[in-house]
């Protein structure tokens, strides 16, 4: 008979519908039910001999912020001036959007009283940055370590805007300086394309679950585990823009991670990363909940027939085979 798990009669087929509302608690005191919730198993009990695990569909909300408590600082350095922190105001923008909010943000923070404007231009996905200065006065940002330091990894952005505002890790200072027109003053222009909608991807993760999935990431993403089994237990495309709702349903149901604990699993716990910034543990979605579909396949027990022997030898024989059971999601 073979392993093809869930369509013969050496497995049990569970099925969980999840949704964090739903949630027996909160895995930890610090954070909110619905952005990490920890599930108890009803039903049957705590299950037992499990074979395979595998999460089938997720629906989450785009409700988390993508400039953040962590990550909503970088450093502005003026000429003749000391460093002082520039501070997004939290939320979500479109390029636009944020054209204005980083200009006000970078003018308050501006200690040689220049004023800056902003101009982000398509065809290109890049931010123009210009100061009103009358005098060559090049201004710097910073955002984390650069690379190239020895025992220092050069930052992700876990910690700062670059990767959205489009700026690789360390310092760049504005390049030219302009004597006339609108945007008279020092230019930088951002070396990198804007990414303000945030990540193209997140992680569903489970701490109790999740180093017993064979899922791994290269030794490079240092903010998850560096190649080690992790938490992470799918990835998960985003497909919708803030205030939509991601649907996502596994592309490949008939390959299942086995999972060999030999413990009972009474509790489950999940939740969401943005990326590979890991900027938020677990990401926030601001009182809304996250749902999934879990999928579970259990061994069956055996069962013992005794029969008689034949009239020759009068022997009693024993057959162990698979229980055979016919109900609702048994294959």
């Amino acid at each position: 008979m073979g392993d093809n798990f869930g369509l013969n009669d050496n497995y049990e087929y569970y099925e969980f519908q999840l949704d964090s509302l739903d949630a027996t608690s909160s895995f930890t005191s610090a954070d909110a039910a619905t952005d990490w919730p920890l599930f108890e198993v009803a039903a049957k009990g705590p299950l037992e001999n499990i074979a395979a695990i595998k999460i089938l569909e997720v629906q989450i909300p785009f409700s988390w912020y993508v400039f953040n408590t962590v990550n909503q600082n970088f450093v502005l350095k003026e000429l003749g001036r000391p460093d002082v922190i520039v501070t997004i105001p939290i939320g979500n923008y479109t390029a636009d959007q944020l054209c204005t909010v980083l200009a006000t943000a970078l003018t308050s923070a501006s200690l040689s009283s220049h004023t800056y404007s902003i101009v982000y231009t398509s065809n290109i996905q890049k931010f123009t940055f210009y100061n009103n200065s009358n005098l060559d006065e090049p201004f710097t940002f910073t955002f984390g370590a650069p690379s190239g330091v020895p025992g220092v990894q050069p930052n992700s952005g876990n910690r700062n805007p670059r990767l959205w505002i489009g700026f690789p890790p360390g310092s760049t200072t504005s390049q030219t300086y302009l004597t006339s027109g609108p945007h008279k003053g020092n230019v930088l222009l951002s070396p990198n394309a804007q990414l303000v909608s945030g990540p193209n991807y997140l992680y569903l993760n489970s701490t109790k679950i999740g180093s017993d999935m064979d899922v791994y990431l290269p030794a490079g993403a240092f903010n998850l585990g560096g190649g080690k089994a992790g938490v992470q237990i799918a990835k998960i495309p985003i497909t919708d823009n803030s205030s939509g709702i991601i649907y996502w349903k596994d592309p490949d149901p008939q390959k299942w991670f086995r999972y060999d604990q030999l413990q009972s699993l009474n509790t489950f716990d999940f939740y969401l990363t943005l990326g590979n910034t890991t900027s938020q543990t677990p990401l926030q979605l601001n009182g809304l909940s996250f749902s999934l579909k879990l999928g579970i396949l259990k061994r069956q027990g055996t069962s013992t027939d005794f029969g008689n022997g034949n009239s020759i030898n009068g022997r009693v024989y024993k057959r162990e085979v698979p229980k055979r059971i016919r109900g609702p999601g048994i294959y």
